[in-house]
């Protein structure tokens, strides 16, 4: 399921030709993508995606009744140092999920995979973890050292969560 992108109205802006007055012009400021939602009832699982606010990484994630009640997914196309790249190993990093007045944080296990250069969740995230998701304005990665790692827009992550609840049966 793809969301149309919303437009917001910015504040207007002056525009002149060469030798005429200028004039007031409203423009449209882009909302950010909302998070890519496919779900398939039939297998029960759904897939979300969508790159970090600076494309520094790229999330792929969601449920699979097949794996358990939970949130799972991978992290690839990051090529910063916030984060250990020893194959196998894992390492705990926080999810903070903040909205406009307050914050929730999820203690997480990432293990990296070098074939891929990604890092798993290793561990599904509990239920609980979706209600932060669905109502946050942004999601943080912070590192053991916290360090901030990349950040998600969570724009759209209501539609997500709505569709693992219905799919995978997530409470």
């Amino acid at each position: 399921m793809q969301i149309a992108k919303p437009f917001v109205a910015a504040a207007p802006i002056m525009l002149a030709l060469a030798g005429q007055p200028a004039m007031a012009q409203s423009v449209a400021a882009p909302v950010p993508d909302p998070w890519n939602v496919a779900a398939d009832p039939q297998r029960s699982l759904v897939r979300i995606s969508k790159a970090a606010l600076t494309g520094s990484a790229q999330f792929v994630g969601g449920c699979s009744k097949a794996i358990g009640m939970g949130f799972i997914g991978t992290f690839s196309r990051y090529g910063g140092t916030g984060l250990q790249t020893v194959d196998g190993e894992s390492e705990r990093v926080l999810f903070e999920v903040s909205g406009e007045d307050w914050k929730e944080a999820f203690a997480v296990q990432l293990r990296y995979a070098a074939a891929g250069g990604s890092w798993e969740i290793v561990n599904p995230l509990a239920p609980v973890f979706l209600a932060s998701f669905s109502r946050g304005q942004q999601l943080t990665v912070v590192n053991s050292q916290r360090q901030r790692v990349f950040s998600f827009d969570l724009t759209g992550s209501t539609a997500a969560v709505r569709a693992m609840r219905t799919t995978c049966g997530i409470p």
